[in-house]
């Protein structure tokens, strides 16, 4: 028989192999194995049907002697009633699973998921599921959840409607796949039979896309003018500057990192996980977006992002331009995305490319592979354009009044001449030769020109 202190001296011996461990006897089958790691296993060795069969029971010293010889005799018992141990453990094991509950399996599956995905789609997972999913089916058991319990979840959702009167739509299905992702796991280690959500989605079918609201053109130097006088936080005020001057989406606005701008070369280098289209996307940088960078570094410069809530300790909410064009009176007429749309429109009017301007809006879809890769392409172009764009807002601004789009073009393009003049007759003559030599203009035909100058 085996006691507490002789299992404590028990080390593998010279004979004991990983596929051979050693074995010490207890009494009435109960066996003790221990494994060339120094793991022992009690195992529990009994007679059923004619046939030899083992049982592992647990190990030690988390199952200690005395409870080892309890697990030990409640398996004679079973055997004297003539039931299969192992069987009787895997009947317990599925009723167990039967009896867990959705919110513990949804978490587990959560907590999975976590080692999956990236970090921002996991914390939209983790908000969805403490939000909406969790305190609705608080107490329901996995295998009864039911079709009308995940509908009165998307309809408790659809009656948090906006001040239109319209449900937030896309938070409902997506907090729908959502759970369908829990029951479908469910479902594949066959603890349900079925998906009770699989058709749900069918009864919240997608709202009909929506243009982005914006003012018209006639009402645009009025709001740049709000937007310069804003008198709210000065981060809100500059985010408004640079949302109109580089019409990006609100999202790439609020994930912006100092690390995505690359001040040597007047790029922002826009890189976020969840954008609509699959790649990355080249900002050049006007003088005006460059300014409001600037003003920035003192407010987030020690912070990974640039429009960062020091007081929330995060990125700024999805809301924060909205919210800031309401104050300045522009609820219903102006949303940040409906810079975009002004910008698009005008720019096509100043006659500037449309290949480019596409480029800059980033438009290009998912399935042109080449444009995955190219990210400059018309880069030239939409530097230029980048800076007509906010010459042109200036303009508007400052004047009050809509200026004839032929005559603002001719204004804003002298002008920009103009700075290149300055910048040459100022730059250093060592710096501007080797400007020519990147151009691939031959050493030769700089003395050639200057000897004829």
């Amino acid at each position: 028989m085996l006691s507490d202190s002789k299992i404590r001296k028990l080390k593998p011996s010279e004979k004991c192999t990983p596929s051979r461990p050693d074995k010490y006897s207890d009494q009435y089958g109960l066996q003790l194995l221990v494994r060339s790691t120094s793991t022992k296993t009690w195992i529990s060795a009994y007679r059923f049907d004619g046939k030899q069969t083992r049982l592992t029971l647990g190990t030690y010293p988390i199952m200690s002697l005395a409870e080892a010889r309890q697990a030990n005799t409640e398996i004679k018992a079973l055997l004297a009633d003539g039931i299969d141990p192992k069987n009787k453990k895997r009947q317990d094991r599925l009723n167990n699973v039967h009896a867990q509950k959705f919110n513990d399996y949804a978490l587990d599956w959560l907590a999975e998921r976590q080692r999956n995905v990236k970090p921002r789609t996991y914390q939209q997972d983790y908000n969805r599921m403490h939000k909406d999913v969790l305190p609705h089916f608080e107490g329901i058991a996995l295998k009864d959840v039911s079709f009308e319990d995940c509908r009165s979840m998307a309809d408790e959702i659809e009656k948090r409607v906006n001040k239109d009167g319209e449900p937030p739509r896309e938070v409902t299905r997506r907090t729908i796949d959502l759970v369908a992702n829990v029951l479908r796991r469910a479902k594949r280690e066959r603890i349900i039979e079925q998906n009770p959500i699989d058709d749900l989605k069918a009864l919240y079918p997608k709202a009909k896309s929506q243009h982005m609201k914006h003012v018209d053109i006639h009402e645009l130097p009025a709001l740049l003018q709000a937007i310069e006088n804003y008198h709210g936080h000065d981060q809100t005020r500059l985010g408004m500057k640079f949302l109109a001057y580089s019409f990006c989406r609100t999202i790439e606005l609020r994930m912006m990192k100092w690390a995505h701008i690359d001040f040597a070369n007047r790029l922002w280098r826009v890189d976020i996980d969840n954008l609509k289209i699959a790649r990355k996307h080249v900002v050049p940088l006007s003088d005006q977006m460059l300014a409001v960078l600037e003003e920035m570094k003192p407010i987030t410069g020690q912070y990974e992002y640039v429009f960062y809530h020091t007081g929330m300790h995060q990125p700024y909410s999805e809301e924060f331009i909205n919210n800031a064009l309401d104050i300045l009176g522009y609820a219903g007429k102006q949303t940040g995305h409906g810079f975009r749309h002004i910008a698009s429109t005008n720019l096509n009017e100043l006659g500037y490319m449309g290949d480019a301007i596409e480029k800059q809006m980033a438009h290009d879809k998912k399935s042109n592979i080449r444009a995955v890769y190219n990210h400059a392409q018309h880069l030239e172009e939409r530097r230029k354009i980048m800076q007509v764009w906010a010459d042109f807002l200036d303009l508007l601004r400052d004047k009050g009044e809509v200026v004839d789009f032929q005559t603002a073009r001719q204004q804003i393009e002298q002008s920009l001449i103009s700075k290149q003049l300055n910048v040459l007759q100022n730059a250093d003559k060592q710096d501007l030769i080797k400007a020519l030599l990147e151009r691939g203009i031959t050493a030769d035909e700089i003395q050639e020109y200057i000897d004829n100058d």
